[in-house]
């Protein structure tokens, strides 16, 4: 962690802690937009932050990467921004539309299982590298202009003061460790209600932006977060790759071509099967245990059986191919 918090480009070191600051700028804010009468007195309430303590930053372990890089968490429900993240969080979930984002995996099958491609085609998976410590403030900015005439009907605030706040709740993001306050000087933390919407944003500005310059046909192209699912003509992988990887510096992309006509997304096998169709199967990483609930733990019966029941419904519906073994094994 000491190491990921050297990145002088991410995050810097502060002498002292700036919770009170960053509460104090945080309360004018909702003062100002309840004199504007932009909010009622109940909303301005539950928006000012009156206890607010340093989050402290966590990190998870990628288990399937080498040598187990960490993924930073900042859980901000004791940051002085956290309610008016999750008021602007709310107000942009409302007005986001992208045509590519999924919203689960099974909705991923069920418009995979129904589609086909002509031949001379490649599956392949773009996976963002570290996407939200890199979101760029400029197209946070743009995304929320292009998109303007969508947000505004789903608020009364203005324009500038809107990209006031958002600026600002992105610039209070910090966090302590080890008894040592840092700032985050680039991107969003995982753990701020705002992020999430924020990197669909970002991604939705940059799909549109690459596909309407790059002179390739691409018929399938869906994306969770981070991971896009793609099909390309096969000899022009590395022509979009490039066109991806350069429409920011701070936004690349990583690429797992298909092997043998298998490709893993999520959390299934997408198969291109010999008549271009495709159909899916049911995955686990090679490091997953296969250990959900243990049975004589002290858990309710119900939640048990729940647990296994929802499982075995999940492998199902993502399973569209079935071997013999699988078959016998829902039966039994």
């Amino acid at each position: 962690m000491l190491e990921l918090l050297e990145d002088s480009e991410t995050y810097k070191k502060l002498d002292r802690d700036p919770t009170t600051k960053f509460q104090n700028q945080n309360n004018a804010l909702v003062v100002r937009l309840q004199n504007l009468g932009l909010i009622d007195e109940r909303t301005a309430r539950c928006l000012k932050s009156r206890t607010a303590v340093s989050p402290r930053i966590y990190g998870l372990p990628k288990a399937h990467k080498p040598n187990l890089p960490l993924r930073p968490v900042v859980p901000t429900m004791t940051a002085p921004t956290y309610e008016l993240s999750k008021f602007l969080s709310n107000i942009l979930q409302q007005s986001v539309n992208n045509t590519y984002s999924i919203r689960n995996s099974e909705e991923f099958c069920e418009f995979i299982n129904s589609s086909t491609v002509g031949p001379g085609y490649a599956m392949v998976s773009f996976d963002v590298v570290s996407l939200f410590t890199n979101i760029p403030l400029e197209l946070v900015r743009k995304g929320i202009l292009n998109q303007w005439n969508n947000i505004k009907e789903h608020t009364n605030i203005n324009l500038d003061l809107f990209l006031e706040i958002v600026v600002f709740v992105i610039e209070a993001s910090y966090f302590v460790f080890q008894q040592k306050h840092y700032q985050q000087i680039s991107g969003t933390a995982m753990g701020n209600p705002l992020s999430p919407v924020l990197a669909e944003i970002v991604t939705g500005e940059l799909i549109n932006a690459v596909l309407s310059k790059l002179g390739v046909h691409i018929p399938i192209l869906k994306k969770f977060v981070d991971d896009f699912f793609i099909v390309i003509p096969a000899n022009e992988v590395d022509t979009v790759l490039g066109a991806f990887n350069g429409y920011h510096p701070k936004l690349q992309f990583t690429v797992e071509y298909e092997v043998d006509g298998r490709l893993p997304f999520l959390d299934m096998v997408v198969v291109r099967n010999e008549d271009q169709s495709f159909s899916t199967d049911w995955f686990m990483k090679p490091i997953a245990s296969g250990r959900i609930l243990n049975y004589f733990s002290l858990h309710p019966k119900h939640l048990k059986i729940n647990v296994a029941y929802n499982f075995v419904k999940k492998v199902n519906t993502l399973s569209t191919i079935k071997t013999e073994q699988q078959k016998k094994e829902t039966t039994d």
